[in-house]
């Protein structure tokens, strides 16, 4: 009978709630039709320019209408230009005199043609991209002078005309030139792969492999690399590999499984192996040490950097991985990593955000095609994970190899940072597969001090590429960089100023201290930036008081409650133990009403918050979040590893 009383008194106040959800989520709700619409406005403000020169060809007509004018845009369907489509590819000629070649994005209209959706945003200048299918799309603009005479297909054309093309010479526009009607396809028929055959690889390549006190999983790593790379493969044929591995301090038994494993290893000279070598150098883990000192044992004119906790699940992994190491203009070559025993995506191309360097579509199932083929095209990106990195000896060498001052983290990324300045091209193979037992060397990052040591080399990521910052050449200006969302999300559905529309506000210390059955796991928590504004904002940044100002922020959810009928509230506990409260920014994030449960009403779990800590005491504050039931008297909190600094 009690239950039942609260019952009925309790649910006119979740109904509110319920209402008061309801109402937040159509005000944060921003139209993608109208949002495009304005950008449209701003990339083409001021005097269009002359268009009446531009000779428009469908790409049926290649081969038949002979390009005469000294522009000319090519396009799938010539009635499904956007209406300006012209001016904005004038308008980028016209900006940078070096172009030959321009090419935008692409969008959908509903059945009925009145709301436009589903863009598709193109990545800047990808020639390895091009080389695994037309990502360009349905309308590619040109310069006469580049356009071959010998070609009746858009895609040979297009392949032809770009092949000895730069960055500056190739560029891509933030606009919409083509729509595309509900349900149809983005490229156009007929598209196919490149014949791959004129990249034969040859040479050694040698496979390095850093290791400590992981005999079993190293055992798994060479029997499948063996057991998979055969010379069998005609294809093959012409490259050899070595293997060497630097154990930086196994225990003595350990230390003597490995060594009489690797002499067990037998060497067959008919064979692409070509013998295996144990180095044995006790020292402290430094990944990019190690990896530099495996190099200078190398014998191979290519470099496979490879984790012990990798395992070959493809007879042709190191050929694809090959046929793009060899090309002139690119650096670093990785492989698409599944979770093992699974096709749940680890790694496929590293993605740089504000956030930092991510793996987008981690922890995702590969059942499907995903945004613009991110997971099962080859394609060039950023960056590439260290745990399989293929690279030149040559440009190895050009870059410096490693920067030992990343010891653990983000050293991979530097290296392709690097490569991508001095002109080259990264690309992450999605056309093969490998398992990797990822975090088997080394671990999680959790702990407070893994936390601070990752964000000191973050920090010396960017303090070494500050151009980089916030920068992606292969990741659209119009999808989100401010959260850890695996998917790829468009920015409009984000549109809120993350840190300088909040008010600071002074945090309250609370009078009665938290419960211990309070503290529940079932809050669950991700801070996505706990630091200063100053290294949210990077070298955007131009205010001192930057450089103190806190700013958290990421998401917080009761897992398995309704969440609408929760307050959030910051805590910050201080080195005394006493324990402030303040109220969060609610932010809407669609990305959770996708990843979780729609009955738990995750969408405007984001938060924010700016505490002006200038009245606490000066010292070290552990971050947390509290939820409050508002038709409840359930009271939960929970503290996080990460903390702030109030200097």
């Amino acid at each position: 009978m009690l239950n039942t009383v609260k019952e009925l008194i309790r649910a006119p106040r979740i109904r509110q709630l319920h209402n008061r959800y309801l109402k937040a989520l159509d005000d944060s709700y921003v139209s993608y039709d109208s949002w495009i619409e304005q950008k449209e406005l701003e990339y083409l403000a001021g005097t269009l320019p002359n268009t009446d020169d531009v000779q428009v060809i469908e790409y049926k007509e290649i081969g038949r209408t002979k390009p005469v004018a000294d522009v000319v845009l090519f396009v799938n369907d010539r009635h499904k230009l956007a209406s300006r489509a012209l001016h904005a590819v004038i308008s980028a000629f016209n900006a940078y005199p070096d172009t030959m070649v321009v090419y935008g994005d692409e969008d959908e209209y509903n059945s009925n043609r009145t709301v436009r959706m589903n863009p598709t945003l193109r990545p800047e200048w990808s020639p390895d991209t091009l080389t695994s299918y037309l990502y360009m799309g349905n309308v590619i603009a040109m310069k006469r002078c580049v356009i071959p005479d010998d070609k009746e297909d858009i895609y040979e054309l297009v392949l032809s005309a770009t092949k000895d093309l730069n960055r500056e010479q190739v560029r891509h526009i933030d606009y919409v030139l083509y729509h595309n009607d509900y349900t149809k396809t983005l490229y156009p028929e007929g598209v196919k792969n490149l014949n791959k055959d004129m990249y034969k690889p040859e040479g050694m390549v040698s496979i390095l492999i850093p290791s400590k006190d992981n005999p079993k999983i190293l055992r798994q790593l060479i029997d499948s690399l063996i057991g998979r790379t055969r010379s069998e493969n005609d294809r093959i044929t012409g490259v050899t590999y070595e293997i060497i591995i630097l154990d930086n301090g196994s225990t003595p038994e350990n230390k003597i499984t490995i060594e009489q494993y690797v002499g067990e290893i037998k060497k067959n000279e008919n064979d692409c192996f070509k013998g295996a070598r144990y180095l044995y150098l006790p020292q402290e883990f430094n990944f990019s040490k190690i990896c530099n000192q495996l190099a200078s044992n190398a014998e191979g004119k290519y470099l496979l950097f490879m984790n012990d906790d990798i395992e070959v699940r493809d007879s042709e992994w190191l050929l694809k991985m090959l046929e793009y190491a060899i090309r002139d203009h690119v650096g670093a070559v990785g492989a698409k990593l599944y979770y093992p025993e699974s096709k749940v995506i680890q790694h496929c191309g590293i993605t740089n955000l504000r956030l930092g360097p991510v793996h987008k579509l981690q922890y995702k199932e590969d059942n499907r095609v995903y945004y613009d083929h991110a997971s099962d095209k080859d394609r060039n990106v950023i960056a590439v994970t260290g745990a399989c990195l293929l690279i030149d000896r040559d440009k190895f060498d050009k870059v410096g190899g490693f920067d030992e001052s990343l010891a653990v983290a983000f050293n991979d990324v530097d290296i392709c940072f690097t490569l991508y300045e001095k002109g080259y091209y990264n690309v992450v193979v999605n056309t093969t597969h490998l398992w990797h037992y990822e975090s088997l060397s080394r671990g999680d990052d959790e702990s407070k001090e893994k936390i601070l040591r990752l964000q000191s080399e973050r920090q010396r990521l960017y303090e070494k590429h500050p151009d980089l910052y916030m920068k992606d050449p292969y990741y659209h200006d119009y999808l989100t960089r401010d959260i850890l969302d695996s998917n790829y999300t468009y920015a409009y559905e984000y549109e809120y100023d993350g840190s300088r529309r909040l008010l600071r506000i002074s945090p309250k210390k609370i009078r009665k201290a938290f419960r211990p059955s309070q503290y529940d796991d079932c809050l669950i928590i991700s801070l996505e930036q706990c630091g200063t504004l100053k290294y949210w904002l990077g070298p955007v940044s131009t205010d001192p008081e930057d450089d103190h100002t806190i700013y958290i922020g990421g998401y917080a959810f009761v897992a398995g409650s309704d969440n609408s009928c929760f307050e959030f509230k910051l805590l910050l506990k201080g080195e005394n133990g006493d324990i402030y409260e303040m109220p969060c920014n609610r932010i809407y994030r669609p990305d959770l009403e996708i990843n979780l449960d729609e009955n738990e009403r995750p969408a405007l779990c984001g938060f924010s918050a700016i505490p002006d800590m200038s009245e606490l005491p000066k010292g070290e504050y552990q971050v947390g979040v509290s939820a409050r039931g508002l038709a409840s008297r359930l009271k939960l909190c929970r503290f996080t590893n990460r903390y702030v600094l109030n200097e």
